[in-house]
């Protein structure tokens, strides 16, 4: 049994993390940090959640004299290495925000038009099927952004053989968090889809750091609370047969419990309140365009799932402890 808690724990995704580690067998959840919400019961902000749990408002040296295993922070960007550098050095950390997840700290910096206060990042990318040796040593984990989950997947098991990729992907509005227009105003999104960032989305360059080829990538909000699809577009250096392609992703995933690979074309259906990704379709068209799709949970295995399936790794427990 390991202690827990959670900073930023009211937010879409600091919600569903909380509603994973309460029922998490080897877990104790201690903090369930939310500055506004202190002292309210969680069902009382969070209908469908079914245990008596409070929000609390701990300091950092109260949470430091708890000598907790791990804490997550759930947090926007900009908040995640103070707090980190106020921590015990024992206490390892799962990020679930932005400034982590860039080797390069000038890069996080253009990307995100922030000062970061680290000097060095230590920390190890989360996504477990591309880092899970790293990420089982690791004392502090950078949980991959939602799209970046999607999109890595889809294509890394054959970044070798393409000479560029595109990546037109939709999400449900949860993604743009729960103080976001569309979570305040669903009626701009009845009927309707919409394309943003259409050339310098943050996750692009988060991507990038991970596969060779050049890539475009273009996010769009859909009328749909959780759930993302990504369609991958992949001008291929050679001819290459479908089922080599499917023997390729099959042998590149082996050891991945929560990666599906299918040659029907996946949907959002498929996927949602799990921590799957799905990944199909396969086809190539007569332009030696191969096109893919993969999908994911945006809330699970594009967030709060992967920490808790990051924070199993990092423990020595079974993957999908908690997860299924």
């Amino acid at each position: 049994m390991i202690t827990v808690g959670v900073i930023g724990a009211s937010g879409f995704t600091g919600h569903e993390l909380v509603k994973l580690l309460t029922t998490h067998k080897k877990v104790s959840l201690q903090v369930i940090n939310s500055h506004t919400l202190k002292g309210k019961k969680i069902s009382e902000i969070y209908p469908d959640f079914l245990g008596d749990d409070r929000y609390t408002d701990f300091t950092l040296e109260e949470i430091n004299a708890k000598k907790l295993d791990l804490l997550f922070l759930a947090l926007p960007h900009g908040y995640s290495a103070e707090i980190a550098s106020r921590l015990n050095s024992s206490l390892k950390i799962i990020d679930l925000g932005a400034e982590f997840r860039f080797a390069d700290i000038k890069k996080y910096e253009a990307v995100y038009h922030v000062k970061s206060p680290m000097k060095k990042n230590s920390a190890i990318y989360g996504l477990p099927e591309l880092n899970k040796k790293k990420i089982s040593h690791a004392d502090i984990v950078a949980n991959p952004g939602c799209y970046a989950t999607a999109c890595l997947l889809s294509v890394l098991p054959i970044q070798n053989f393409a000479k560029y990729i595109v990546f037109d992907c939709k999400s449900g509005w949860s993604g743009a968090g729960k103080e976001s227009v569309y979570a305040k105003n669903p009626e701009l999104l009845k009927e309707n889809l919409i394309p943003y960032n259409l050339t310098h989305h943050r996750h692009k360059y988060e991507i990038e750091q991970f596969i060779s080829p050049k890539i475009s990538f273009t996010p769009h909000v859909i009328n749909t609370f959780r759930g993302l699809l990504c369609t991958a577009h992949i001008l291929l250096k050679k001819k290459i047969k479908k089922e080599r392609l499917m023997k390729i992703y099959a042998q590149f995933y082996k050891d991945a419990p929560f990666v599906e690979i299918s040659k029907e074309i996946p949907e959002i259906t498929n996927v949602q309140k799990t921590n799957i990704c799905k990944i199909g379709g396969f086809e190539i068209d007569e332009n030696n365009q191969l096109v893919m799709v993969s999908v994911i949970d945006n809330l699970l295995k594009g967030a709060s799932g992967q920490a808790v399936q990051n924070m199993n790794i990092m423990f020595g427990f079974n993957e999908d402890e908690g997860l299924l």
